[in-house]
């Protein structure tokens, strides 16, 4: 039953070719570099995407979590999406990212990345790599948890130890006890939530607890924003505009010379303030 691994005929050459394994073990090498330059491609590609994205002042909020605890449902239901979400292992691979904007006006992205799972070498793992890549460029990281699972609290401890080894301490977080209707006692398990520190509970596929949710998540930003004091001059009102729709304003007078503004803004954009910061020195 393993004559296919003997060595080939040579054909009119003297002597036998090479063995049948050494045929498979070169076919697959030769498969592995192609794949390799594919992911390359890939990469590549996101990369100038991410750069692209960086460029407009928006926080990146990513959802991360164990597989099948709702991402891809609470991503649709913000944002109008039609990404999958069923219930099976990894039914969301590729990064999906939108743009959310709530009711005071103010936006954010927020990336759906490819659910974790106990014994799981991700940092390993190539097809994780895109994932594992948005992770690090996100402003806030939403640790989303199936509470309605018996083994919800096991979940959690993976997700936590393969964050611990992405080097993401320094991000702000945020944890999300999803699917709170189907949990034995909704009422218990809300009353559990609130007397812990960023816990939020909500069912993304009826939408409960969903304003609550882009509260919490415009509070949490603000850690990964930067206090400002400009003053806008009045030509350049589209700075004034993206101030309010991408930061928080805390307060706003209107002077002879423009605008001051005191606010919460990403980096990136106070860094395009600096000019106008220097205006408001005494």
């Amino acid at each position: 039953m393993w004559t296919h691994l003997e060595r080939q005929a040579g054909g009119r050459v003297k002597g036998m070719g090479e063995k049948q394994i050494e045929v498979d073990k070169r076919i697959l090498r030769d498969q592995i570099i192609v794949l390799k330059k594919e992911l390359a491609s890939v990469r590549k590609h996101r990369k100038q995407y991410r750069n692209r994205r960086g460029s407009v002042p928006v926080p990146v909020v990513s959802l991360v979590g164990y597989t099948n605890a709702g991402k891809s449902t609470l991503l649709n239901r913000l944002t109008g999406a039609k990404v999958l979400a069923e219930d099976r292992l990894f039914a969301t691979l590729d990064p999906t990212t939108r743009r959310v904007q709530m009711k005071n006006g103010n936006e954010f992205l927020l990336t759906d990345t490819v659910g974790f799972i106990q014994k799981l070498p991700t940092t390993l793992v190539a097809a994780f790599r895109a994932t594992l890549e948005e992770i690090s460029e996100s402003s806030l990281l939403v640790h989303v948890v199936d509470i309605s699972h018996p083994l919800a609290e096991q979940q959690i401890d993976a997700v936590d130890k393969v964050l611990a080894e992405l080097d993401v301490a320094s991000i702000p977080k945020l944890m999300v006890w999803n699917k709170v209707d189907k949990a034995s006692d909704p009422l218990r398990t809300k009353f559990e939530a609130e007397k812990r520190e960023d816990t939020i509970c909500i069912s993304a596929l009826s939408g409960d607890g969903l304003d609550e949710f882009c509260n919490a998540v415009q509070d949490k930003l603000k850690d990964s924003m930067v206090w400002v004091e400009a003053l806008i001059p009045f030509d350049k009102g589209e700075f004034l505009s993206t101030i309010h729709q991408f930061g928080v304003v805390e307060r706003t007078e209107y002077t002879e010379n423009g605008t001051m503004v005191r606010a919460f803004v990403p980096l990136r954009f106070a860094r395009l303030l600096t000019p106008m910061r220097q205006l408001c020195v005494p």
